[in-house]
C-alpha cells in the first residue's frame, strides 16, 4: 500500500535525521512500546527517542507490510535493521497503528524490538 510505504519513508527519515520532529506524528492519546518499556504522548514518546544513547542512526528498511484494520486503521509492519555510531548493523522490527485525523495520518500505537535473542 503506497501511503504505508509513504509514512514508512517519512518517519524514518527523520529519525535518522532530526528525532526532535517524530513529536508531530503523535497525539496525547498515542502509545510507544520501546523495548517494554511504555510512553504515552507525544512529549513522553519525543522525550524518549531524543535520550537515546547515540549521536548518528541509520535505517535500511527490508520489508513493510499494511493491513486496514477493522475499525479502519492502518496497520503497518517494518522489518529492517539500524546502524548507530560505530556499532554494527542491528535488526529491528517495529509496528505502527496509523489512524486518520482531520485528514492527516497520526501514529496511535508504535511498538520497537530490536531482534535480539535470548537464549537459555
Amino acid at each position: 500500500m503506497e501511503v504505508a510505504s509513504h509514512f514508512v519513508k517519512h518517519y524514518y527519515n527523520l529519525f535518522d535525521t532530526d528525532r526532535t520532529q517524530l513529536g508531530g506524528l503523535y497525539t496525547n492519546e498515542s502509545k510507544l512500546s520501546f523495548e517494554g518499556q511504555e510512553f504515552q504522548g507525544p512529549e513522553a514518546i519525543c522525550t524518549k527517542l531524543v535520550s537515546l544513547p547515540f549521536k548518528t542512526v541509520a535505517h535500511h528498511i527490508t520489508t513493510v507490510d499494511c493491513q486496514i484494520t477493522i475499525d479502519n486503521k492502518l496497520l503497518i509492519a517494518v522489518l529492517g535493521q539500524l546502524k548507530t555510531d560505530d556499532d554494527p548493523p542491528h535488526s529491528f522490527f517495529q509496528t505502527f497503528s496509523l489512524a486518520d485525523r482531520n485528514g492527516s495520518l497520526v501514529i496511535m500505537n508504535d511498538i520497537f524490538r530490536l531482534v535480539i535473542h535470548h537464549v537459555a
